[in-house]
């Protein structure tokens, strides 16, 4: 059960910032965190009745349906590449790639983290989160508040607008459906 509540919590987090702050906060807090409605009585508890809840697909399987659905991203990667030209893959990849990117378009909105050139020298705030800064290179370890050359500028999400998945609970994992021909 903890390791289900935790990947939960993982992808709720990951795609809901308020979620993701009411967590940290939680986390942090050497309080024991008050609920915010009492616990229904045992009286209470026997006349409501049992609401089902709709099934739910994790947000990956959703994302990585849409790609393939839409790009056919997942026979792309599965596809073995050996026995074309690079010519070739690029000519398949190429398409693939468009539609993946007009697919996350329309999901994310995506932004660059850093607002600066790569090989620009950046100041790192101090107490920067390892999330947001990777120090690389030899001197690894980076300072806090120190200046630093821009490598990648790095990529967030700043809106998510995965599809609502209807489907049956048997079928959460169901990236694309096998087709088949009536001949």
């Amino acid at each position: 059960m903890r390791l289900g509540l935790a990947l939960r919590a993982f992808w709720k987090a990951l795609f809901d910032q308020a979620a993701a702050e009411r967590m940290a906060q939680a986390l942090d807090s050497s309080e024991q965190p008050r609920l915010e409605q009492p616990l229904p009585s045992e009286s209470t508890k026997k006349t409501q009745p049992i609401r089902k809840l709709a099934p739910t697909q994790n947000p990956a399987i959703t994302l990585l349906a849409t790609l393939q659905r839409d790009a056919r991203l997942v026979d792309l990667i599965h596809e073995d590449l050996d026995q074309y030209q690079d010519a070739q893959v690029g000519a398949a990849a190429r398409p693939c790639l468009k539609q993946c990117r007009q697919s996350l378009d329309r999901i994310l909105k995506i932004e660059k983290l850093v607002d600066a050139k790569e090989n620009e020298n950046i100041s790192v705030p101090a107490g920067a989160s390892a999330a947001r800064y990777r120090w690389i290179g030899e001197s690894s370890s980076g300072s806090e508040g120190a200046t630093a050359k821009l490598v990648h500028p790095g990529w967030q999400a700043v809106s998510i607008e995965l599809p609502q998945w209807s489907g049956k609970e048997d079928d959460a994992k169901v990236i694309a459906p096998a087709q088949i021909s009536a001949s």
